[in-house]
């Protein structure tokens, strides 16, 4: 059996191989869903990986009422449980979320190797996918909606936010964007990202207040927890880059993109103070982030270190999230990760229940 580090080591090595197809213009296509095809495999027979793993193998086993939960991931989990197995919820929500985001990174017309190792690499997108399943889910499908709206689809990108909502009510509330969309594609002065970042950072409260008196989710504000504030210095220095770069180098960013990002870091921002669970809120918007890395890539891309640097700083991040998932005081909850078929669970289903 392969060792635990094996599994991720193997599993980046064989992305590397496939993303030149990728970067190949005559082959980006196949290059695309091979890689996609290789995330999915992983996501979707992965055991014992992601933070709430158990708590969503419960619910498509007969341990946890469905009441709770959003019809599309209760419906998944009922379908799980007449066919007697479990691990069909995170095959077919593994499908879900890797479809719907190689799909709009294709969409983009960018450079698809770069996106790709993006995907994978970056901080609370893939591998944070294998946990908060539900409203990862839903940002796949609302990455896919902000495709189809770029492109003047918007009865697609409207079908696919509320196949989304059904998955996490929480995107309910960026429904709005469908109709203040033209906004997102012009630029803004400098001063005015720079000065946001500041003012919500100090309107957290004023957000807090409002939330709860419209009783939008104030049982989340009542339970404070940590964290995040890594995570958090990560995207806001992808941020605060690009806006310097954009000013001294007079990058061609492509607004659409880096708006959508900048109102991922302001909510992170608003929400940091109050613990990770709470800004989780901005998770829908942080994802382009790969599209605005790709534009500032694509404006060096005749120089060989920024590519370099890249490069290397994304493979740091994936294996830093590794070592941060082993320092959690709660649980490991990735490097735990084996294939569901060659686990205990698995040997003893497939003995008839006989250990």
């Amino acid at each position: 059996m392969l060792t635990v580090s094996g599994y991720y080591v193997g599993f980046m090595a064989l992305l590397v191989a496939i993303l030149p197809l990728a970067a190949n213009e005559r082959t980006r296509l196949v290059g695309a869903w091979l890689a996609g095809g290789l995330c999915l495999a992983f996501m979707a027979l992965r055991y014992d990986a992601g933070y709430d793993y158990f708590s969503y193998r419960q619910m498509a086993t007969w341990q946890v009422d469905l009441s709770f939960l959003e019809p599309a991931p209760a419906a998944l989990a009922r379908m799980a449980r007449a066919w007697g197995e479990p691990q069909l919820f995170f095959i077919i929500t593994a499908i879900l979320y890797v479809s719907c985001f190689v799909s709009a990174l294709v969409m983009s017309r960018r450079n698809l190797a770069w996106c790709l190792l993006f995907f994978v690499c970056l901080p609370l997108i893939y591998l944070s996918a294998f946990g908060f399943v539900k409203q990862h889910v839903a940002i796949a499908l609302f990455m896919l909606a902000m495709a189809c709206l770029e492109r003047g689809m918007r009865l697609p990108a409207l079908v696919l936010m509320l196949v989304g909502t059904s998955f996490h009510y929480t995107l309910a509330l960026y429904l709005p964007l469908l109709v203040i969309y033209p906004l997102l594609r012009s630029a803004y002065p400098f001063w005015l990202y720079l000065g946001l970042l500041p003012l919500c950072f100090v309107a957290g409260p004023l957000a807090k207040s409002i939330l709860s008196a419209l009783g939008l989710y104030a049982h989340y504000f009542e339970d404070f927890s940590g964290g995040g504030e890594k995570l958090y210095v990560i995207y806001l220095l992808i941020c605060l880059g690009t806006l310097v770069l954009w000013k001294h180098f007079r990058l061609s960013l492509d607004p659409w993109a880096f708006n959508l990002m900048f109102i991922g870091v302001a909510l992170y921002t608003l929400f940091i103070t109050y613990g990770e669970h709470v800004a989780r809120a901005s998770y829908y918007f942080l994802p382009f982030a790969i599209f605005v890395i790709c534009d500032v890539i694509e404006h060096f891309r005749d120089k060989l270190l920024p590519s370099l640097i890249s490069g290397m700083l994304m493979m740091a991040l994936f294996f830093m999230s590794l070592k941060v998932a082993a320092g959690n005081q709660d649980h490991d909850f990735l490097n735990n990760y084996e294939f569901y078929f060659l686990s205990d669970e698995a040997l003893v289903v497939g003995n008839g229940g006989q250990s």
